[in-house]
């Protein structure tokens, strides 16, 4: 998915999040815009929005020599995805769908939402793309799977997702991460609670999304063989959408007006769309 000019606005937005959330002082917060700027103005209308924020952020990283920025708002995500009591998590839709909402915990989302809000109001509501029965079907003979991460935080969904999986069939289930901090995406540390019940591969891909591009021969010829390929978050679907060679279920909560138009759905409809 090429950017449209309302991504522009929203990596600048991103840019000024991360200043100030560091608390930068004014003239470093104006030197991280002004490297924003003029990354986007380097790049064409040809570009992801996660290739164009990989550069941003690596800008950033060198600006305030700090290789993770937003480390405490990951930190702060999991402690409060941990919170959550999912014993009402049942089903495999069920997983699904707790899976999704917490796809909301977004620091790079044009728009942010409060995950106990989501839980409260949207559990009980259908997905506004729904192909949760062929994905079943297609789990009957699957033997491996290949789910990719998205951000810290709803990792811990994602753990539960896969587990309500393995209770139900025996399928191998790869769980791919980013290759290094880039926004509040998850790397192999973060996914670490995850290796009792997949395998963590590192993708070695820095763009907040799977970008078949920068991707590592491991990752590439586990993501071409597998039989059933899951990406979570918009990032992925910006990265993969009409890109990929093969089927993929891609699950995520719609968070910005660009990708509505694309999906034909609302703000805050979740999405389980195999494309």
């Amino acid at each position: 998915m090429n950017i449209k000019p309302d991504c522009i606005a929203c990596l600048l937005n991103q840019a000024l999040k991360v200043s100030k959330l560091l608390k930068l002082d004014d003239e470093t917060s104006k030197q991280i815009l002004d490297e924003a700027s003029q990354i986007l103005i380097n790049h064409d209308m040809s570009h992801t929005p996660p290739q164009i924020a990989k550069d941003i952020y690596h800008a950033i990283s060198k600006i305030t020599q700090n290789e993770d920025p937003v480390a405490l708002s990951k930190m702060h995500a999991t402690k409060e995805a941990l919170k959550i009591d999912t014993s009402f998590v049942q089903t495999i839709k069920d997983a699904l769908k707790l899976s999704v909402i917490g796809n909301v915990i977004d620091f790079g989302a044009q728009e942010q939402f409060d995950l106990n809000e989501m839980i409260q109001n949207h559990f009980s509501r259908p997905f506004a793309i729904d192909d949760v029965c062929l994905f079943e079907q297609e789990l009957k003979n699957a033997k491996e799977m290949v789910v990719i991460g998205d951000n810290v935080g709803e990792h811990v969904f994602d753990k539960l997702l896969i587990e309500t999986i393995k209770k139900h069939y025996p399928i191998k289930i790869y769980y791919f991460v980013r290759g290094r901090p880039i926004i509040n995406d998850i790397t192999k540390n973060e996914a670490a609670m995850l290796s009792g019940c997949a395998t963590i591969i590192d993708t070695g891909v820095q763009t907040p999304g799977y970008d078949l591009g920068e991707a590592n021969e491991t990752s590439k010829a586990i993501f071409d063989r597998a039989d059933i390929v899951l990406a979570k978050g918009m990032g992925n679907f910006e990265s993969l959408y009409q890109t990929a060679k093969r089927p993929i279920y891609f699950l995520f909560v719609v968070k910005c007006s660009v990708v509505s138009q694309i999906v034909g759905k609302e703000v805050k409809s979740m999405i389980f769309k195999r494309g």
